[in-house]
């Protein structure tokens, strides 16, 4: 496969999951998915997990970090991908709670490696 490394591809006999755990922007996001889908069509892969934070959540991380929200209009054209035959789960993660009681992480300058 030509698409990069997956963040996690685990051997179950003789098929695979595949996981990727999105940190970057939302065309980072789509190209997640292009790579968990390709690899589910050139290889036995059982299922594949894409991890992207709540819409809550998104406002605590960087800008422009892909979110659910963003990817949701996209699950009809995923849905409908021939020659599929493993699971593609797009899993939505929530922080516990809010406090103020505790320092702010400072935002960075969104990819921007200023030294």
């Amino acid at each position: 496969m030509e698409t990069g490394d997956l963040d996690a591809l685990k051997r179950v006999g003789d098929q695979f999951i595949a996981f990727e755990w999105e940190t970057g922007n939302i065309s980072s996001s789509h190209r997640a998915v292009n790579k968990l889908l390709l690899a589910m069509q050139e290889t036995n892969t059982l299922g594949s997990f894409l991890v992207v934070p709540s819409n809550k959540f998104k406002k605590f991380l960087t800008d422009r970090i892909g979110n659910i929200g963003e990817l949701k209009p996209y699950f009809p054209l995923w849905k409908n991908i021939p020659s599929i035959s493993g699971a593609l789960r797009i899993i939505e993660v929530e922080h516990d709670e809010e406090s103020t009681d505790v320092p702010r992480i400072p935002k960075g300058t969104d990819g921007r490696a200023l030294f």
